[in-house]
């Protein structure tokens, strides 16, 4: 890989734009827009506060930042210098600010769940939907981008809300779902479904068609603690449930049944299954530490897990985040009471086919959204791990810089390069004599 010159940043203020074509990135109250291949400068933002996210609309052409302690939203043009917007949510407050599909629509949302403010750049209108559950998670957008769904509480009790995105965000359907206290939901890619799931408490998944029919109500078990991740697989096939359990569930979308079930297990032997561990070298003169893969043999006896405090709220057990590549026929997990394990499922066979034992926790992974049988990871240290297909295997990467950690990760989306982040600066690592398919 080549690497670049570091930059600074803050908060992980590292964004590529859609088309792959700009990196940005924010420092307090610097913004600077380059071009992705040379990280030549096209635009430079001097702000007015503190600069507390970053995101860029759909189609790359504007890119907003946001100060949620202030409640301002500033909207820039990346190729008119000459054009901006300002946004003020004023004693409203701002806990968060989401783009339309459409790019030309901004969604704010207001302190204490009160309402979400729409702003439309085109006809400069303003519209409100009140009461919004939550800020950060309880609605989506259809991958068309023509309906918004939101999770709303009303008088104790939890509704859907689908809106017409078309015209004016105006209600086309409000209909109350079957949750003790909604924990979330995600539209299928197809657009067909919505899926919703129960808090922590209740384990409980309900389908829902936008017109506010029931098709399933699942629960896995009724003693414990329940649905802790969910995500469709990008055919809409498939939903796969990580469960407090250690377990993941796979609902096929015809019966809305389960069809088969991933297990972390602790004791291993299984043939089929490759496992790489990282194992330590001897230090360097730099005092660097040097560690390399090795392919384990089995039985193994007994992965290491952690013993979670029953007393304390959030406990780190179960299936906490699944990610499809972008076929859907590979899945990587992490199991939250084995931060240090990494599993590659192959959802075509059933079965585990690659194990990853880590030095140290895993805090990121991503598929490559280009090359479907690539594989980053970052643990926090100096170093990046990849995992390229069962042919090609896996390689450890250094980071050739001093005391610089890679705590983030994020792809292009042409998948020829990623930005690795620190605390305070960040680097471009680019991918070179790689196939990308």
């Amino acid at each position: 890989m080549d690497f670049t010159d570091l930059f600074k940043q803050s908060l992980y203020l590292c964004r590529f734009s859609p088309n792959a074509k700009y990196l940005a990135a924010a420092s307090k109250c610097y913004l600077f827009i380059r071009e992705a291949t040379s990280l030549q400068i096209v635009l430079k933002i001097t702000w007015s506060d503190i600069i507390q996210n970053v995101i860029w609309s759909p189609d790359s052409e504007l890119i907003l930042v946001a100060s949620y302690k202030t409640g301002k939203v500033t909207i820039y043009h990346v190729t008119d210098k000459k054009w901006c917007a300002d946004i003020e949510e004023g004693t409203s407050g701002l806990t968060n600010v989401k783009w339309s599909s459409d790019g030309r629509t901004l969604l704010c949302f207001s302190d204490f769940q009160l309402r979400i403010t729409i702003w439309s750049l085109i006809t400069q209108e303003v519209c409100y939907i009140q009461y919004p559950k939550y800020y950060d998670k309880g609605h989506d957008f259809r991958k068309d981008g023509r309906y918004f769904v939101l999770a709303e509480r009303r008088d104790g009790k939890d509704y859907l809300g689908v809106y017409d995105c078309d015209n004016s965000f105006k209600m086309v359907k409000h209909f109350q779902v079957d949750t003790f206290d909604l924990e979330n939901l995600t539209w299928s890619p197809d657009g067909r479904f919505i899926a919703v799931w129960d808090n922590c408490i209740q384990y409980k998944v309900l389908i829902y068609t936008p017109d506010g029919r029931c098709q399933q109500s699942y629960s896995a078990y009724d003693n414990g603690l329940g649905v802790k991740f969910v995500t469709w697989a990008p055919s809409s096939q498939f939903l796969a449930i990580g469960s407090y359990d250690q377990k993941i569930r796979f609902l096929n979308h015809y019966t809305w049944t389960p069809i088969i079930e991933f297990t972390h297990a602790v004791q291993l032997n299984n043939r089929e299954l490759t496992i790489w561990k990282e194992e330590l070298d001897s230090p360097k003169e730099s005092g660097r530490t040097i560690t390399h893969y090795v392919i384990l043999e089995q039985p193994l006896q007994e992965l290491h897990s952690i013993r979670p405090d029953p007393e304390k709220p959030n406990p780190k057990i179960g299936v906490g985040i699944c990610k499809f590549n972008s076929t859907g026929r590979l899945m990587a997990s992490r199991n939250d009471n084995m931060p240090n394990c990494l599993w590659i499922w192959d959802i075509s066979l059933m079965r585990p086919i690659v194990l990853f034992l880590q030095r140290s926790p895993i805090r990121h992974f991503y598929w490559n959204p280009m090359n479907i049988e690539q594989l980053v990871m970052c643990c926090g240290n100096e170093k990046i791990y990849f995992w390229s297909g069962q042919k090609s295997g896996a390689e450890i990467i250094e980071v050739p810089t001093a005391n610089f950690k890679v705590n983030n990760i994020k792809w292009n989306p042409n998948g020829k390069s990623l930005i690795l982040m620190d605390k305070e600066l960040f680097t471009i690592a680019f991918i070179i004599n790689k196939n990308i398919s």
